[in-house]
């Protein structure tokens, strides 16, 4: 089978992202070993090659992916929100120029291990043509699932879980380390309104460490590095600024690099995510239905990002360690195994 990749945000500094990726690849190559994958991005093509040896990464130009897509079996839309356009409509615009291409050239649309933040996405007439044009749709949680299923969405739709449990289940992080405390704070181009009120609260647990944890590699305003800059520097001089990621290494050797915290406070997706392995107590900032969900998946107290410090310290106290999320490892896995028999029933027609 030949598998084209259709999202394009792989390599770009998020390690939440290439982590999802990873997870999927380990599956195909279980189900499939001869399976063949293609991407086309904008990044460091170079870096993606030494990250996943073995998948063919190609760059933007409109020929080239028209090129990637008709040599493809299968158009997949793999992981993160693509739907997602209250900021920009930049993604979504490419979904329905691949969408135009894949009705064009006679290929199968699919979407695996996806999130809807928002029902309202799936209003937009682009969003909704290209919808119309998947075979079918694995989620990464039930709420998003849900809220496909409530839209008329013609697509056949199941809920599943995060690929990326299915390489931390094969590459834990390493595990959690009594006295130290994590952050990993993001606000998607904001502030942090209830930052001091969090901060104090972590630091009358009396650490013995102090991570600033940096799961986005990159500048990004209201990211991990840009809210650690910000900081008074009587305050950051207490933190250590920590990215454990790096271009092109593998992805075993970032994981070895996650600094195992006892407590882990987060407003990222995939920080929660790996932190339940590593099996710290995950404290989630809900300032999405991703964060959301996920606390709810992971069994996590959920704190707003304005929280005061009462707030913070009782959803402190409550989290506590859960087993590793063995059945959700397990959900992704037999979501890769769906897509792949679906899809080969359609080559084969």
């Amino acid at each position: 089978m030949r598998v084209h990749l259709g999202h394009h945000f792989y390599g770009a500094g998020n390690l939440g992202d290439d982590l999802m990726l990873g997870g999927f690849l380990r599956a195909l190559r279980e189900i499939d070993p001869g399976a063949e994958v293609t991407g086309a991005v904008p990044f460091d093509r170079a870096a993606l090659a030494r990250r996943f040896p073995g998948t063919r990464w190609h760059g933007m130009d409109p020929a080239e992916r028209r090129d990637c897509i008709a040599a493809c079996d299968a158009w997949l839309g793999l992981g993160g929100s693509p739907f997602q356009h209250a900021q920009s409509r930049w993604f979504v615009d490419h979904l329905a120029e691949e969408a135009a291409l894949c009705g064009e050239l006679g290929k199968p649309m699919w979407f695996l291990g996806i999130g809807v933040q928002d029902a309202g996405e799936l209003a937009d007439a682009a969003v909704r043509g290209v919808c119309g044009r998947a075979r079918g749709i694995w989620t990464r949680d039930a709420g998003s699932a849900r809220r496909i299923l409530e839209s008329d969405a013609s697509a056949p739709v199941a809920a599943a879980a995060d690929l990326a449990h299915v390489l931390l289940a094969a590459v834990p992080p390493p595990p959690a380390r009594p006295g130290t405390v994590a952050v990993v704070a993001n606000f998607d181009y904001g502030d942090w309104p209830g930052r001091d009120a969090a901060l104090a609260a972590l630091g009358a647990i009396l650490p013995a460490r102090k991570v600033w944890l940096a799961q986005e590699s990159r500048e990004l305003p209201g990211a991990e590095r840009a809210l650690f800059a910000a900081l008074p520097p009587e305050t950051r001089s207490g933190w250590e600024l920590v990215s454990p990621d790096e271009a092109g290494a593998p992805l075993g050797t970032a994981l070895d690099r996650w600094p195992g915290a006892e407590v882990l406070l987060t407003s990222r997706y995939h920080a929660a995510i790996t932190a339940s392995w590593a099996g710290s107590r995950v404290v989630v900032i809900g300032i999405n239905e991703k964060l959301r969900g996920a606390a709810e998946e992971l069994g996590t107290p959920l704190i707003g990002p304005a929280a005061g410090r009462e707030e913070v310290e009782r959803a402190l106290r409550a989290a506590v360690v859960r087993p590793p999320p063995h059945r959700l490892a397990a959900a992704a896995r037999a979501a890769v195994a769906g897509w792949h028999a679906a899809a080969r029933a359609a080559i084969a027609r």
